[in-house]
This record gives C-alpha cells, structure tokens and sequence, in this order.
C-alpha cells in the first residue's frame, strides 16, 4: 500500500468542490447562488454559455461584449424603406424612436 504524504493529502482535501442544491422556478430558471458569483466575481447581471455535456448542463460565465448582439433597434435601421408608402414609412420611424428610447433608458 502506498503511503501518501501529508502534503498530498491537504492538496486534495482543498480542491473540494463547491456545491448547493438548488430548485428551478416554475419556468425553469435558476438562481446562481450568491456563493459561486462572489467566488467567480460576477455581478448581479451577467451573462452565461450554457451547453450539454455528458448529460449534463455546463454554465460558463461570459463577458458582454463576447456576445454578439444585434438589436432590434439595429435591424430596423437596415429595412429597405424605398418602398413604403408614407403611413408605413411613418410608422417604422415612430418604431425605431420608440425601441430608441426603450434601449437608452435599459443602457443608462
């Protein structure tokens, strides 16, 4: 039998995983204990890549700007308005004021 030493043994001991239980809500989301985002460093909001592997759900953390994300905002402002007769023109203007606004006010 192998003998370990002391120093070994304390190596493992510490790589002990942090664990928690926790229960989805009614529409499956979860709450990432406060525990895991203070050891992470992630604030309240944050954003995960979530993927399957070996049956199982792996989070990872990700930053923002690794997200590449096209608003509506964005894809409104690339609709060929050429064509429009001017009611419809009008409207998309009101629209894209409108998510303008909306976006500032979730930014700010």
């Amino acid at each position: 039998m192998k003998s370990h030493s002391i120093q070994s043994i304390l190596k493992f001991s510490m790589k002990k995983e942090l664990q928690k239980y926790i229960k989805s809500f009614s529409k499956g989301q979860i709450t990432v204990p406060k525990e895991f985002r203070e050891i992470l460093g992630l604030s309240n909001e944050f954003w995960l890549k979530l993927y399957i592997r070996d049956e199982k759900i792996i989070a990872e953390p990700v930053e923002r700007n690794s997200v590449k994300q096209t608003s509506y905002l964005d894809t409104l402002k690339e609709v060929d308005t050429s064509w429009f007769d001017e009611k419809t023109e009008t409207e998309l203007k009101d629209s894209r004021k409108a998510i303008k606004l909306r976006e500032k006010k979730y930014y700010d």
